[in-house]
């Protein structure tokens, strides 16, 4: 007894101690994702803000370094967004060299601020992906969200109605004079991120994962409907046709996905019902502004949109001579000459600046996570459904991620992710998460899935449509 004692006691502390640790963690993502998306700019001089969530992840790193010394968290480990990383880098300070010594760009020190930036993806992403949250914390951060989507939401609606508190914070989060005319002139909202556009990107991703959490059954529908009808609402206010096209390729892209999950049907007829109710709020909502509605108009003539005409007559004409000019290392960042030049694409823009060598590692940060997510999701099927229904929250993550993704690379072809500052923290934050959860479930399905026949493996190799033998039962 004498001996059991001490051992109990010591095993108390320690799981005493873990929850701690894991309470501190999801307290910090919660307060990093409001901080990403509710908190302005932080003024340092007269012509530098530098954003709250850098200021925070800053913060945050110094309190691991503590905690870590101190033995009370685990080393980082490893993942792919570091080699991505490390290798833009290494392709960021080539071409950099190469525009100023070869092509003889003038070299000026806001330039080498692109050198350290490229980690800041893989800082973000890595965050959220050590911190292993657990089943109920997803479920509770699907709550939390809505909070800082509700205020997102509500200023943007004060914004709409000309409300004196809009004008109150407009100065601290606007992008600039063209972005006010547009509230102005045809009513376009911009909220906490001070472009239109930008509010319009994170609602479409915002409404993706609810929609998904409401397909799959993950937390309360009422909370889920509500939240993506909001987004759906807010979205319109925006007038970003862009962000209406995204949300139309998420749409689909979890069609596919409900396509190959269990009890489908009824995820179809769902989805059906959700498209109808998203469908009268757009007709409606753009009623409301005679300017928002002749921009959505314009999309019945796409090749005619004038933004769209912009980009093809001009702005990725004068990108391409860039880009055919130095193909392979690009010619750096060259503020000198690219400073207010609006490529509109952020696929042309790494191009140009970095090259070929620079964007392969960049693809890599949409890519490396898209891989691990989808072979998550096809060794989830191989599971008992028991475990999708206790690890729900994991494999909605899963599927919203994927989605996401790849309304990312959707966005890049006239948008920006990476190169977009106040998206940059939320999006790879929200990627860190989704892949976590798909590390969860790659590891479900390697303890508890019966293994592939060897038969089924080589014709799924071969491109066949085998399936495994196995009952799939547990």
């Amino acid at each position: 007894m004498a001996t059991t004692l001490p051992l109990r006691i010591h095993c108390i502390e320690a799981n005493s101690r873990a929850t701690m640790t894991a309470r501190l963690g999801e307290f910090a993502v919660f307060a990093m994702f409001f901080v990403a998306l509710v908190v302005p700019q932080v003024p340092v001089t007269s012509e530098l803000n530098v954003r709250a969530e850098l200021i925070a992840l800053a913060a945050f790193m110094l309190i691991y370094s503590w905690m870590l010394l101190a033995g009370l968290v685990r080393p980082l480990r490893f993942n792919g967004m570091f080699v991505a990383a490390f290798l833009f880098c290494t392709s960021v300070v080539v071409s950099i060299v190469y525009g100023t010594d070869v092509l003889h760009h003038e070299l000026l020190f806001r330039d080498y601020f692109e050198i350290p930036k490229v980690w800041l993806p893989a800082f973000y992403f890595t965050l959220t992906y050590e911190m292993d949250l657990s089943e109920d914390a997803l479920r509770r951060f699907l709550n939390f969200l809505v909070v800082p989507t509700a205020l997102i939401c509500l200023y943007a609606w004060a914004q709409h109605q000309d409300l004196d508190i809009a004008y109150r914070l407009n100065p601290y989060y606007t992008g600039g004079d063209h972005v006010d005319r547009a509230l102005l002139l045809y009513n376009r909202v911009y909220s906490t991120f001070g472009n239109p556009n930008l509010l319009g990107q994170f609602l479409s991703w915002t409404l993706i994962v609810y929609t998904t959490a409401f397909l799959f059954q993950v937390g309360n529908r009422v909370r889920n409907v509500s939240v993506a009808l909001v987004c759906m609402t807010t979205m319109v206010l925006t007038s970003s046709r862009y962000a209406l096209l995204a949300t139309g390729l998420g749409l689909i892209l979890i069609l596919f996905l409900a396509a190959s999950a269990r009890r489908a049907a009824v995820k179809f007829v769902a989805l059906f019902l959700l498209l109808g109710a998203f469908s009268y709020t757009f007709i409606t909502v753009q009623r409301s502004s005679r300017a928002t509605q002749r921009r959505f108009e314009e999309l019945r003539h796409p090749s005619e949109v004038n933004s769209l005409r912009m980009r093809l007559d001009g702005l990725w004409l004068e990108a391409g001579d860039f880009i055919t000019s130095s193909p392979l290392v690009g010619h750096g960042p060259a503020k000198q000459i690219f400073t207010g030049v609006f490529t509109d694409s952020e696929y042309l823009d790494i191009l140009k600046q970095f090259g070929i060598v620079g964007f392969i590692p960049y693809i890599c940060y949409y890519l490396w996570g898209l891989y691990y997510m989808v072979k998550a999701l096809r060794a989830g099927k191989r599971l008992n459904p028991f475990f999708e229904e206790q690890y729900a929250a994991n494999f909605m993550m899963v599927r919203a991620g994927i989605v996401i993704v790849l309304m990312a690379l959707f966005m890049n072809i006239g948008m920006f992710t990476y190169l977009n500052w106040p998206l940059m923290g939320f999006l790879w934050m929200m990627i860190g998460l989704c892949v976590r959860s798909a590390n969860t479930v790659s590891t479900l399905a390697a303890r508890f899935a019966p293994p592939v026949p060897a038969a089924s493996r080589a014709a799924f190799l071969a491109g066949g449509r085998a399936r495994p033998a196995h009952s799939g039962q547990v």
